[in-house]
């Protein structure tokens, strides 16, 4: 029987849980009997022989270099890699990971994208995407001063 991490989502409560199989419904939070969610289980060092999750999406290439300038074998290697992610995250949600559009991630943007969910909600319904987009500019600018590097 496996021990899986859990952690209610009501009051936060995090605990472990010793369950029949991976397919067990979630258990009740000890602390408030509400609902829970399987979280992912800390990172396990493995043995020889032993299996991991596919590699996460973020590891993929960003950028042609990466897909070395466009080589079909790469570029296959990564799209059979990034399909069984797909699924190895649909049978595992808990294994997802959060991607969004990003539509700026140079200059300001390059330690921390802006992504069109963040632009979208700068615009405050008036929809003006330039003035949202500078106002992310001016912010992202304010965070990290130029000449001013981290872990430098």
């Amino acid at each position: 029987m496996p021990i899986y991490d859990y952690a209610c989502t009501g009051c936060g409560c995090k605990f472990e849980r010793l369950v029949p199989s991976w397919s067990s419904p979630s258990p009740a939070c000890p602390a408030c009997d509400q609902s829970t969610q399987r979280r992912p289980s800390a990172p396990v060092i493995m043995r020889a022989g032993g299996s991991a999750p596919p590699v996460a999406m973020s590891k993929a290439p960003k950028s042609w270099e990466g897909i070395g300038n466009g080589d079909r074998e790469v570029i296959t290697k990564w799209r059979r890699a990034l399909d069984t992610r797909q699924e190895f995250e649909a049978r595992n949600p808990e294994h997802s990971e959060v991607r969004e559009a990003v539509c700026a991630h140079e200059g300001a943007f390059g330690r921390n994208p802006l992504t069109y969910r963040e632009l979208v909600e700068r615009t405050g319904g008036t929809n003006d995407v330039a003035m949202a987009g500078a106002e992310a500019h001016r912010a992202r600018t304010a965070e990290h001063p130029a000449g001013h590097t981290h872990g430098a």
